[in-house]
């Protein structure tokens, strides 16, 4: 099967049979905010074969200077739904299940199962940790992003490496938020890496992060990776 013209410039960097792959590959998204909005965008775009985006929260005016999702006409709009809209209009191919929940690790075995890649995108520490053991529980992977002021880090946790907790214990830019701010280059490059580390793990190229976290300083144009 011949790759569809939309997806032609996915070749060079991708090859057919991961673009392939990318077509029968189910992810989920949670948080669908700063970073969770570029990283659906994103997932669209590369053509996925499905989206399960997690988050119960609205927009409101102070999501407007990052998340990609908002407008000025949808504040107090459920951020699932306005995702859902976005993406028919960019790529209708590609199934998106929203889901206007708060996610527990009680809950997510009903949510995230279908899903083999799990994207967090979440400011919630406690959420982190849920999506941490249920993936290593479960066999997924999961994708971590953060995010704040100039700062962004990422990681890859699977059932072979530790969980997020010692990750957190070593580095966090949770709740960093309130004192640096969050302009919108840190989600913006937080989802570029995560997007990024996805394909890597799909196409079976580069190397991965998995058990490594990269910390990225745009104020130096400094990064350190390291395992956790």
């Amino acid at each position: 099967m011949a790759v569809q013209k939309r997806y032609i410039k996915n070749l060079g960097a991708l090859s057919e049979n991961a673009q392939k792959k990318l077509l029968s590959t189910t992810v989920a998204v949670v948080g669908v905010g700063g970073i969770g909005g570029f990283l659906i965008e994103g997932l669209a775009r590369l053509g996925v074969k499905k989206i399960i985006a997690v988050d119960m929260d609205s927009f409101d005016e102070t999501n407007l200077n990052r998340q990609i999702i908002s407008n000025i006409n949808n504040l107090g709009k459920f951020k699932v739904f306005e995702a859902e809209k976005r993406i028919k209009e960019i790529n209708p191919t590609v199934s998106f299940e929203p889901i206007k929940e708060k996610a527990y690790l009680e809950n997510l075995d009903i949510f995230l199962m279908e899903a083999s890649y799990i994207f967090d995108a979440t400011d919630n520490i406690e959420i982190r940790k849920s999506l941490s053991k249920f993936a290593q529980k479960m066999g997924k992977i999961l994708i971590h992003g953060g995010c704040a002021g100039w700062y962004a880090q990422i990681a890859i946790i699977t059932k072979d490496t530790p969980g997020i907790e010692k990750l957190l214990g070593e580095t966090n830019v949770e709740g960093a938020e309130k004192d640096l701010g969050n302009p919108i280059f840190a989600p913006m490059l937080t989802a570029a890496l995560e997007l990024s580390e996805f394909c890597k793990l799909i196409s079976t190229q580069g190397e991965n992060l998995i058990g490594k976290c990269i910390i990225v300083n745009l104020l130096t144009n400094e990064y350190r990776v390291f395992e956790f």
